[in-house]
């Protein structure tokens, strides 16, 4: 297909072709026996490549926080940059699924109130944690990561998570932010179900 510039690179995108060995081009990315088309992928496009085109190393560029979050939104979605606690972004990795729950103060008829329990957002994407945005690093790259993210941990127990968002569910999120507090739960590799979800509150943890 056709691959705009500063395009983050799928593996849907491109096909592998048989050329006589004189016509390759400088650079080019060939793929002989064992070789993995996944070697591509989660690279960015320098410059926009035509259908039919051979992809060179020159054409694509790593993924990484210079290069800006922006590449990995889907269209019609958005990234919401929410902070969390250091240890939440600890364990959760870019392309984790996540349920988003908000706890919150509710008032009730006669004027008492009650803590309660929603959750608000499902089968939520992680586009990135802090400046790690999935990308292929090398040894040396994924060092200069980690010692970026330990400087900054250094100063701060706080971290930020990338999420992807339709524009709606930011809206409802950015809401919850100023109700109450926000919980992270991360979902099993696959379940991507909607679950039908009550409201919890004591009240109802105490009656079972």
């Amino acid at each position: 297909v056709d691959i705009p510039e500063g395009k983050v690179m799928q593996r849907n995108f491109i096909k592998a072709k048989e050329i006589p060995s004189a016509y390759v081009q400088r650079n080019a990315f060939i793929l002989s026996k064992g070789d993995n088309v996944a070697d591509i992928e989660n690279l960015v496009t320098r410059v926009a490549i035509s259908k039919e085109d051979q992809i060179t190393k020159s054409a694509l560029a790593s993924l990484s926080p210079d290069a800006g979050i922006s590449l990995k939104v889907s269209p019609n979605y958005r990234a919401f940059i929410l902070d969390v606690n250091s240890n939440v972004s600890n364990l959760v990795k870019p392309g984790d699924k996540v349920d988003i729950l908000l706890t919150f103060e509710a008032a009730l008829k006669g004027g008492t109130k009650e803590n309660m329990a929603a959750t608000i957002l499902q089968n939520i994407l992680v586009l990135g944690v802090g400046s790690n945005l999935g990308q292929g690093l090398d040894a040396a790259g994924r060092a200069a990561n980690s010692e970026r993210e330990a400087n900054a941990a250094a100063f701060s127990d706080r971290s930020v998570l990338s999420l992807a968002l339709t524009p709606l569910e930011a809206q409802y999120l950015a809401l919850a932010k100023e109700e109450g507090e926000i919980t992270i739960v991360v979902r099993s590799s696959g379940d991507s179900k909607m679950y039908p979800m009550a409201v919890s509150s004591f009240s109802k943890l105490f009656s079972y």
